[in-house]
């Protein structure tokens, strides 16, 4: 998979998952994870993970009203393998479970500390485009939990 980074690229897309993946397919199962991790706050477990992409596989989760099918080995190898080579998907992240009084190792999402004006110019200045999308995919979900304009 080849990403394509230009300016008008980066500025035309909605969102980071249109720029990050070039296949349709792929940026709809991307959604439906990034829904996924939304609806867990942002971690999920190894097993939670394997459960999603079993769904995907199967066809029993819906994009734009129709049912969905995503090969698991296409998750693991092209969306997961992207998201966390890329940075944007933290794997092996150890969290204290309360309940199991163990610790979890789960994949979480990376909110990037960026500042307030991008950098004038070069790769600096589209890596902050494409993080500032990425980050106002999660950010979103919070401001609509507390109806929050924007």
């Amino acid at each position: 998979m080849r990403i394509i980074l230009t300016e008008e690229k980066i500025f035309s897309a909605k969102d980071a998952i249109e720029i990050i993946f070039p296949n349709k397919k792929t940026q709809a199962a991307a959604h439906l994870f990034i829904q996924f991790l939304k609806d867990k706050d942002g971690k999920a477990t190894k097993n939670a993970v394997s459960d999603f992409a079993d769904k995907l596989q199967s066809g029993t989760l819906i994009h734009n009203n129709i049912p969905f099918k995503y090969s698991r080995r296409n998750f693991y190898v092209t969306l997961m393998r992207t998201l966390v080579s890329l940075g944007f998907i933290q794997r092996n992240v150890p969290v204290w479970d309360d309940g199991g009084k163990k610790t979890n190792y789960v994949y979480v999402r990376n909110i990037f500390d960026i500042p307030r004006k991008p950098p004038s110019v070069g790769f600096w200045r589209l890596a902050y485009y494409i993080c500032r999308k990425w980050n106002l995919l999660f950010e979103n979900s919070d401001k609509d939990e507390l109806n929050i304009e924007s």
